[in-house]
């Protein structure tokens, strides 16, 4: 096969892969959003017992908690949740609208999504924001009762049985993302075992995709063993996996011939790259940098 050949094969196949992992980007923001919104709930359940009632899963989010505030002492303490449980009493009704939405409509994929970048409002902080906030007043609960300061549960806006009705479609919602998720990274390995059994493509490539095919294993492996997204290998920051990339290249003799190569390499090397990027970095950012 000619070199153009072998180049407009490679892109193909590459912009195959890129459309999908648009998709699962998409799908993974949802389901990461489900999740913030899940835990922000569960903490402000805890927040509306008292304190002599919470749960062992509390101690867990307390472990959490920076020895500043740990340190602070007990008027400071009631002052720092007495304006935590405020935030939260005024933001409740906006996520309780959030978590109320049918995440596979194209009406929360625009808001959750697709207007995160543009919106004065953006949703995925505000999710994440909230969650710190209900979680950092559990601990601070747990902190007083530790210090032998029983603390009755807080007065919510809305009865406890909302929100629990809330969390249990939360719970439906997750699992149906996680499914598309599992579908989607099943493709991407089908596309990447063609990559991978294609006879043009070079060797060096193949042994990038094979480790690339090895992290969705794992990630599937995390998915049906139903752990949170941040552990998938596909969100996270793939510096360490470019840095290999960049040293094996450097470590080669710099002869002629490997000049020549390096040259011929010149968009397999990019495809790499980018199959190896984080999920916001495109086709043609790659093909920029270079």
């Amino acid at each position: 096969m000619s070199t153009l050949l072998h180049e407009s094969a490679l892109q193909e196949d590459v912009s195959a892969i890129e459309e999908k992992r648009l998709v699962l980007e998409q799908i993974v923001y949802i389901a990461k959003a489900i999740e913030h919104m899940q835990d922000s709930l569960e903490s402000v359940l805890i927040l509306g017992i008292s304190s002599k009632e919470m749960p062992k899963e509390a101690l867990n989010i307390y472990s959490t908690l920076n020895d500043n505030l740990r340190n602070l002492p007990v008027n400071k303490i009631k002052e720092y949740l007495q304006n935590l449980e405020i935030i939260i009493k005024n933001q409740l009704e906006k996520i309780l609208h959030y978590s109320g939405m049918d995440f596979t409509s194209d009406e929360a994929i625009e808001i959750l999504y697709l207007s995160s970048d543009s919106s004065e409002e953006n949703p995925r902080e505000l999710l994440e924001a909230f969650k710190r906030t209900a979680q950092t007043a559990v601990s601070l609960r747990v902190l007083l009762k530790k210090r032998g300061i029983v603390t009755p549960g807080s007065t919510l806006p809305v009865p406890q049985d909302v929100i629990i009705k809330q969390m249990e479609q939360l719970d439906v919602q997750e699992e149906k993302q996680r499914t598309k998720i599992k579908t989607r990274i099943m493709e991407m390995k089908d596309d990447i075992d063609k990559m991978i059994n294609n006879r043009s493509y070079p060797d060096g490539m193949k042994e990038l995709l094979i480790g690339v095919r090895c992290n969705l294993d794992n990630d599937l492996n995390n998915i049906e063993s139903g752990r949170q997204l941040n552990c998938l290998s596909f969100v996270v920051d793939a510096e360490e996996i470019t840095s290999y990339i960049e040293s094996s290249t450097d470590e080669e003799k710099p002869t002629a011939q490997h000049a020549e190569d390096k040259k011929k390499m010149g968009f397999a090397s990019a495809a790499s790259r980018w199959l190896n990027s984080p999920l916001d970095v495109t086709w043609k950012d790659i093909k920029e940098s270079d």
